[in-house]
């Protein structure tokens, strides 16, 4: 095999010509631009030189003056650059950065809600893509500034959450960047992406391990104020959060905070932004978590000291703003003692007493908060002297005052009254507070908040304890006028009707109040009440019922007014209502014509003693009828038996008289005018009572042995049922015959209906007084059997059979039961009369006198059952 041997150096025949290639070649061409449009037009070349240049000069002419921005707008800059993608693939790291500047220029002279969504999600998609790639320091400052702009909108801002590459890299520059601006428009984003979250969201996005918290936490004591207000920001919207499981769950990064917080204070206690960063310390003070550190670690005393240091040079705004820190750890009783030794209680005091017209709202809450500790409360009684709690009244009747501090003010006052009644009480009536408590009343919602109200309704309750200010309260007509108009706008707000019944409930044991509440239409608004759909607001009106039916004129206004009716038609809307049934009792047991009506049953606790008792012969189905008999001047077809022992003598204004046309004419001579009355006198029913007395004293019967005054003589109420039962015969008896109980034959019915027809023509009316009836047979004798019992205090009972042409009496027996303890005498003896139970029924008619048990063959046959 041969070896080829290599040449080193072997001849070219043929050149390439160089003239042609340079005739294809494209020269360099230089022209001068003056036209912007001619400009722009450049931004579409490949040529980085041309683009440096261009955007060279673009960036020149923006920079000298604002106007050349609008005039770039004019010429659709923004939309050409977002044409471009921003040039985001350009190499040339300056075009970048050109192209960055100009349309982040652009964005801060254009107002983003002038424009289209989708135009700002194009931006900020733009954006994202260009800040997932870049690495440049100077364009991620400039995106990081148009990612801030962006964010400005809560719906692009929820498309960034979403994003989970860009977040970790946003969190990433967070926590490396150097550059203070990228810093601080990153921190920025961070507070606009916190605002658009909810509670959890926002947990879960701050709980990553990413998440720059420390970072932030660090750059509040930048030197940069801008960077320390954004800071500021981002952590007070993440302390809000005060449960366990948030950012600042560990202990460390607590204490960090506080520490940090409290250094940028100590530092300059007077820089523009101390206010923000004692707003940041008071919501971080809310945990109970974080006071603890706050006092363990000296940072309480260290803020305390600044402030003794700088508090003949600090404004006065400045100096009440940082009390607010204590505001919220004098939350934490166990921290009140510190807190007072270190004169925070003079502190406040002098906080509300310099600040004209009222301090801050957290200068009050400071002191309500401060008042659990027995000095403190001492001290700030002590300070009544300079005026204290008469600023605190102007506080709360002042509409110029905000309404919150207004709140707190009238909440403070309720809280001495607890803690120092005696002193706050007087002073407060000595300052004519029934009148300042009228005037705030009367400024009415909206103008009052609902917690001004029910405070102030509150101070009522707690003076109108005391028997000489509930005079003092109950004098003041105005005042229960503005309560009870107030009640009538207040329903659409049923804690604040709640309130006010219970309030007047406290009141209306005065005279003049009752008098008031019934002129200002309270019944109105009772019965609107009633029928209101809470059950709190039907709860609060009936038990403001049972309240006031120990009063007469409050009985006669819900009887005659519809009270009653409503709550007996309404009755199965109330089922929820525990005291809607008794509030029904509480008035008819101070009314037994209406219980009777209604209940065919009088027991032993309802006594007709002391007030008239109309019992109609006719059952009525619905007590509305019988109702508007008593109440129109008209009569029944029935006679009406009317029962009074106090009226001897009919009173002239009841009489009405009959015209002269009306009366029938008649030959007789002598004076033939007429009048009848609905309340006839009786004379006769006190004699009987006085005969019935005169009987029992003859057989030592007229009381109950002294021993036991207040139960009931068994052994004895079998011989007073006999005397009175003697008593009622020998008033009815005329005319009637005697029968025996074994018989079927029925009493002289037609002969007590004669009678009665004939009382009828006496009276002009068939209302008759029952002392006039001297022919009754059950019906009538029971109820005067009733009517006396009642008045010796004697239990018995007054019922009416299922028919309604019968009544009779029922009284309580011991029986001889075995192993019935219920029914035991020693056992009844002692029993309230509400507790006992009927047993006996009592006979009127046969046999008069005598006690028959209860579904015996002698109670049927008297009840003519059998």
């Amino acid at each position: 095999m041969s070896k080829v041997k290599k040449r080193v150096y072997e001849p070219r025949s043929n050149y390439p010509d160089r003239t042609k290639s340079e005739e294809k070649s494209f020269s360099e061409l230089n022209v001068r631009i003056k036209s912007l449009d001619t400009a722009l037009l450049l931004l579409s070349s490949k040529e980085e030189c041309v683009l440096l240049s261009v955007f060279s000069h673009i960036m020149e002419f923006t920079r000298r003056q604002d106007e050349n921005v609008l005039v770039l707008k004019e010429h659709h800059m923004l939309e050409l650059l977002l044409e471009k993608k921003i040039f985001i693939e350009a190499e040339n790291v300056m075009i970048r950065r050109f192209a960055l500047y100009l349309i982040t220029a652009l964005l801060d002279n254009t107002d983003l809600n002038t424009l289209e969504p989708e135009k700002t999600e194009g931006i900020l998609a733009v954006a994202c893509r260009f800040y997932l790639n870049e690495s440049d320091e100077f364009c991620i400052e400039y995106l990081s500034h148009l990612l801030n702009m962006c964010l400005r909108d809560p719906k692009v801002a929820q498309g960034i959450v979403e994003n989970g590459e860009l977040l970790h890299k946003f969190k990433a520059v967070i926590a490396t960047s150097e550059n203070p601006d990228t810093v601080f428009n990153s921190i920025e984003a961070v507070h606009k992406i916190l605002l658009i979250q909810g509670a959890e969201e926002m947990l879960e996005f701050t709980m990553l391990p990413d998440f720059p918290i420390d970072r932030i936490i660090c750059e509040v004591t930048n030197s940069f104020q801008e960077i320390r207000l954004a800071a500021l920001k981002v952590l007070k919207t993440l302390l809000v959060d005060t449960s366990e499981h948030s950012v600042f769950e560990p202990l460390h990064r607590c204490f960090y905070v506080l520490e940090q917080l409290v250094k940028a204070f100590c530092e300059n206690p007077q820089g523009p932004d101390a206010v923000e960063i004692i707003e940041v310390l008071a919501t971080a003070l809310r945990s109970e978590k974080m006071t603890k550190l706050f006092f363990e670690h000296n940072l309480f005393d260290l803020i305390v000291e600044h402030l003794k240091d700088q508090i003949d040079i600090l404004s006065l705004e400045l100096r009440c703003t940082i009390i607010s820190i204590f505001a919220e750890t004098a939350k934490y009783a166990q921290y009140l003692a510190r807190m007072h030794i270190a004169e925070i209680t003079d502190m406040l005091l002098s906080c509300l007493m310099e600040n004209d017209p009222a301090p801050a709202t957290f200068v009050i809450l400071g002191l309500n908060r401060m008042a659990d500790h027995p000095d403190a409360l001492r001290r700030i009684v002590a300070e009544y002297d300079v005026g204290a709690l008469r600023k605190l009244v102007s506080i709360f009747h002042s509409p110029e005052v905000i309404i919150k501090t207004r709140e707190q003010a009238a909440e403070f006052i309720n809280r001495l009254l607890t803690g120092a009644y005696r002193d706050t009480a007087g002073l407060l009536m000595d300052l004519d507070i029934p009148s300042v408590l009228t005037g705030t009343i009367q400024q009415g919602l909206p103008n009052l908040s609902i917690d001004l109200i029910l405070s102030l309704l509150v101070i009522i309750e707690s003076l109108g304890q005391n028997e000489e200010y509930r005079t003092v309260l109950g004098q003041h007509r105005p005042l229960t006028e503005q309560i009870a108009q107030l009640l009538m706008r207040s329903y659409a707000h049923s804690i604040l009707v709640n309130n006010i019944f219970r309030c007047l409930c406290t009141i209306v044991d005065e005279q003049a109040v009752r008098e008031v509440l019934l002129e200002n239409y309270i019944v109105s608004s009772i019965k609107r009440a009633l029928k209101s759909l809470s059950n709190l607001v039907k709860t609060a009106v009936t038990n403001f019922i049972l309240q006031t039916t120990r009063f007469g004129e409050f009985i006669d206004a819900y009887i005659d007014r519809g009270i009653l009716e409503v709550l007996m038609l309404f009755q199965k809307h109330a089922f929820c209502v525990s005291t809607w049934g008794p509030a029904i009792e509480s008035i008819l047991s101070k009314c037994p014509t209406m219980k009777f009506c209604i209940r065919n049953c009088l027991t032993f606790t309802d006594i007709t003693a002391g007030k008239d008792l109309y019992v109609s012969r006719k059952k009525f189905d619905d007590f509305r009828t019988f109702q508007d008999i008593l109440r129109s001047d008209c009569s029944p077809l029935e006679a009406v038996l009317v029962v009074n022992f106090d009226r001897l003598e009919a009173d002239e204004a009841d009489l009405m008289k009959v015209p002269s046309f009306c009366v029938p004419i008649s030959d007789g001579a002598g004076d033939h005018t007429w009048c009848y009355c609905k309340r006839p006198a009786d004379p006769n029913l006190p004699k009987y009572l006085l005969t019935l007395n005169q009987s029992l004293t003859k057989h030592g019967l007229v009381e109950n042995p002294a021993k036991v005054r207040s139960a009931i003589d068994f052994d004895n109420l079998a011989k007073r049922c006999k005397i009175i039962a003697q008593v009622v015969d020998n008033v009815m008896n005329e005319n009637l015959k005697i029968l025996d109980l074994n018989s079927t034959e029925e009493c002289s019915r037609h002969v007590v209906r004669c009678h009665l027809q004939e009382l009828r023509h006496v009276y002009h009316t068939y209302f008759i007084p029952l002392g006039m009836v001297r022919s009754g047979c059950q019906f009538e004798r029971a109820i005067l059997f009733k009517a006396l019992a009642d008045q010796i205090g004697l239990p018995c009972t007054l019922e009416r059979s299922v028919d309604g042409r019968m009544l009779y009496n029922e009284v309580p027996m011991p029986l001889e039961i075995a192993k019935d303890v219920h029914c035991d005498k020693k056992t009844l003896q002692l029993m309230t009369w509400r507790m006992l139970r009927p047993t006996h029924v009592v006979d009127l008619m046969y046999n008069v006198g005598d006690l028959y048990p209860m579904q015996s063959r002698q109670a049927l046959q008297y009840l003519r059952l059998y």
